[in-house]
Parts: structure tokens; C-alpha cells; sequence
């Protein structure tokens, strides 16, 4: 077979390469040892060229886990930024109570929401600028008007709540005053004496407010207040100390908001991180 794939010519090429002097054209009596070299030789090169075949074929093969280790990695890399992104808007006194949306891809950063001024929209894309983020797409969107929706929502809110437990304590007076002008029997008086304990030791565990409902009746009270109307403030309480961030549009404003969370049931201390524009 090796025979018929290489010419004369080639054979005296080979011979030539392995140390023999290239035949002439007449000369055709090669030596029986002569003719074994160079049919190893083009064995040894056939060999190679196989193998050479075998290991381009084979490089595909052996890398195509590699982009699947990368994107996993990088995903994992996504989430770590992500994470870190959002912590360090909540913890801006700034940009603490705006809702701002981080999604990470790629270590491509994008920021959705909306804020008050153009100084929040940068200030939230520099934050964003964390170690590992090739790009910031930053979408956030300004509302000047921000701050007063969201005290509207909230007051609404809050009367909306007042006004169906008023409801709720009417409509058991009345039903409780029902029952006396009917002529309610022994037994049933008496239910109605021990459900009458009950609602009032509720009403004293209720006095033992909970985190949450220490911070509900802060934004309650802020509602309230003319000096904090179109302020955006956020309110964190952990075991009965809150904590205020946000801006707000004076040092008066400042101190006020202060001091009706100091004043708030089941607040035993404020930590108060406003910034007054313009300061």
C-alpha cells in the first residue's frame, strides 16, 4: 500500500532525508536494506500525522467544560455583587428608603426604580461600582414627586387601618349591647364576662409591641407631621432601637422626626442618620 501512495520522487526524498544520496532516474537498484529504511521512515511519519490528526480532533472535546466551569463561576460571582450592591444602598442614608431594584449579569450591574433627584440616581450607580463589575446600566428613573405619593399611600394606609378596628370595636358594642336588651341568660353572661378578660388581657400583651409594630406606629406618627410631609425615610427597629435614615428638608425636620420616634411606645432609643438636603 505504501508502495503505491509514494512516488519514486518521494522515495528519493526520504532516502535523501535519512542520509541516502537521491537516485538517479536510471537508477533503480536500490538495496534491499535501503528500500526497509525508507519504508520505516514513512511509517514514522504516517504515525505522527495520525496522532497529530487524533489530538486537533480531540481539542474540541477536552475544552467544552471549560465555558460551563466559567459560567458557573460567574453566576456564583453574579450573586456574591448583587448582594453586596443592595446592602450598601440600604445601609446610604440617601437612598435607604428607595425602592431599587439590582440585577447582575455577566458582572453587568442594572439598577431599576425610581429616586427624587439626579444626585440619588448617580450617587446609586457609583455605589454599584464594586470590585468585579465590568459595566453599570443604571435605569433608575427621577421623581420629584416620590416623596409625596409614597406619605399619601402610607397615611391611607394608616386610616384605612384605624378605621376598621373602629368598626371592628362598634360593631361588638353594639352586638354585646344587643344581647343585654334581649335578655341574655346566665350562662351566656357569663361567656360574655370571660371574653371580656380575655380582649383585656390581650389588650395589656398588646402593649408589649413588637418590632414591628414599634415601626408602623413611627410612620404613623410621622404621617402626622406637617415639618415631614414629602420626606423619604426609612425606619429600622431591632429590639426597641430605631433607627432613621433618609433625607428630609430641614434640621428641624431632622430633630422632629427624632423625637416622635423617641416618643413612640416600645421605642427605648433612635439612632438618627437623617441628611438634610442641601446641607
Amino acid at each position: 500500500m505504501l508502495e503505491t501512495v509514494f512516488s519514486s520522487c518521494r522515495i528519493n526524498q526520504l532516502m535523501s532525508y535519512v542520509g541516502g544520496a537521491p537516485a538517479a532516474a536510471e537508477d533503480v537498484g536500490y538495496s534491499k536494506a535501503r528500500m526497509e529504511e525508507v519504508m520505516k521512515v514513512s511509517k514514522y511519519f504516517l504515525s505522527v500525522g495520525l496522532v497529530g490528526a487524533a489530538l486537533v480532533i480531540g481539542t474540541p472535546q477536552g475544552t467544552l467544560a471549560a465555558p460551563r466551569a466559567v459560567r458557573s463561576a460567574a453566576a456564583g460571582d453574579d450573586s456574591n455583587l448583587k448582594s453586596e450592591i443592595a446592602a450598601s444602598l440600604k445601609k446610604n442614608s440617601l437612598l435607604a428608603p428607595r425602592d431599587i431594584d439590582v440585577s447582575v449579569d455577566g458582572g453587568i450591574v442594572t439598577l431599576k426604580g425610581e429616586v427624587k433627584t439626579a444626585a440619588e440616581k448617580t450617587r446609586a450607580g457609583q455605589l454599584a461600582q464594586v470590585k468585579g463589575v465590568a459595566r453599570v446600566d443604571n435605569r433608575i428613573e427621577v421623581n420629584p414627586d416620590i416623596d409625596r405619593s409614597k406619605v399619601d399611600a402610607a397615611a391611607e394606609k394608616t386610616k384605612s387601618g384605624v378605621n376598621k378596628a373602629v368598626d371592628a370595636s362598634k360593631g361588638a358594642a353594639e352586638k354585646a349591647t344587643e344581647g343585654v336588651q334581649k335578655g341574655v341568660g346566665k350562662a351566656e353572661q357569663g361567656v360574655a364576662k370571660a371574653a371580656d378578660k380575655t380582649a383585656e388581657a390581650l389588650g395589656k400583651a398588646g402593649d408589649k409591641v413588637g418590632d414591628s409594630a414599634v415601626t408602623t406606629r413611627v410612620k404613623a406618627g410621622f404621617s402626622k407631621e406637617p415639618l415631614l410631609k414629602e420626606t423619604a425615610i426609612d425606619i429600622q427597629t431591632a429590639d426597641g432601637v430605631v433607627t432613621l435614615r433618609g433625607s428630609v428638608g430641614s434640621d428641624a425636620a431632622k430633630a422632629r422626626a427624632a423625637a416622635i420616634a423617641a416618643s413612640t411606645d416600645g421605642v427605648t432609643r433612635v439612632v438618627n442618620m437623617l441628611v438634610v438636603q442641601g446641607a
